[in-house]
């Protein structure tokens, strides 16, 4: 018994001798306030969380005990997150952050957000992560914070026609949920971009119908699927280096011709929603404008009988792998 509980101290010590960063990076699965605890273990953990470079701050896991009615518990959670979010920033060492995550936040607190993003921005941030966030408004210096690598912005961002500049010179990712995005705004991303290779549009109301980017490898568009709706139809994608292409097409944009130029590619996923409109005439034009793809998957009603009739007319395909599933 002796030997086995030396062994465990003997374990601890082992961690313990680790330097901070290796420390801090175990500390990175952990939520924020998990992050915290951990300086109850002993005395070499006490400080190790105001230096911590990784913050994730999600409301669905934050524990709070209360024997108060549901909604009154649910009111005193809230406030004692934004509490325990504020003290932590203001108790934190002024150094660098390389991620920062923000996710379950309630509408009545969202003006919190104004202080705690830029506290972020202005620590050298490389990850921002805000995600369920419900009508909030952050602040337009995300786009022009020079250190930011990787953004997902989701459903917090009603509208990012307000930005006026976008500076963002080492953004390799960006995630973009629920907003409305206009043809100025993707001309800004691009041009104040210059190193963007992925871009992920989930359920974004679209007003643009070109996109021109050289630097471009990955495109997931998932939303563009209504032919009723207000959304504009594609006319150009000219992505030379682009790989990867995941788009909800109205069977192609009911009957209207888009203009594909995408050399590069070599994965497509292309889901053809049910459309309002004939479009016989033009649905071999997918298989056309996507014959140099390795791997291309279809998916959509009468997918199948589509892929038997029209496969074969695809000029010269290089297809190695073609998948037609039925949604």
């Amino acid at each position: 018994m002796e030997r086995a509980r030396n062994s465990r101290k003997g374990d601890m010590d082992m961690i313990s001798s680790l330097p901070d960063c290796l420390i801090h990076i175990i500390m990175s699965f952990l939520t924020a306030q998990e992050a915290v605890q951990t300086c109850v273990l002993s005395k070499r953990w006490k400080n190790l969380w105001i230096s911590l470079p990784f913050l994730d701050f999600d409301l669905h896991k934050f524990k709070y005990n209360s024997e108060s009615e549901d909604g009154v518990s649910e009111r005193n959670r809230v406030d004692r997150f934004v509490g325990f979010v504020s003290t932590m920033l203001l108790l934190r060492e002024p150094c660098d952050l390389h991620e920062f995550r923000l996710a379950g936040y309630k509408v009545s607190h969202f003006d919190f957000t104004r202080s705690w993003i830029p506290y972020a921005l202005k620590h050298n941030l490389q990850v921002l992560n805000i995600d369920h966030l419900q009508e909030c408004s952050i602040p337009l210096s995300v786009f022009s914070c020079a250190s930011l690598v990787d953004a997902s912005l989701g459903y917090s961002v009603k509208s990012v026609l307000n930005v006026k500049v976008i500076n963002l010179p080492c953004l390799r990712q960006l995630s973009l949920k629920g907003t409305h995005i206009n043809q100025d705004f993707v001309d800004k991303l691009f041009c104040g971009c210059p190193v963007l290779e992925f871009l992920n549009l989930e359920r974004c109301h679209r007003d643009f119908s070109t996109i021109n980017s050289q630097r471009l490898k990955y495109l997931n568009a998932r939303s563009w699927s209504s032919c009723k709706g207000t959304n504009k139809k594609m006319e150009l994608i000219n992505a030379p280096n682009l790989l990867s292409f995941c788009d909800s097409i109205c069977p192609y944009l009911c009957g209207q011709k888009l203009l594909l130029i995408m050399p590069s590619l070599t994965s497509a996923s292309i889901c053809m929603a049910k459309c309002h409109y004939n479009w016989q005439q033009y649905k071999s034009n997918i298989l056309i404008d996507l014959s140099n793809v390795q791997n291309l998957q279809l998916s959509g009603v009468g997918i199948k009988e589509f892929l038997e009739a029209e496969l074969s007319h695809c000029p010269d395909p290089r297809v190695r792998k073609c998948e037609g599933l039925v949604c």
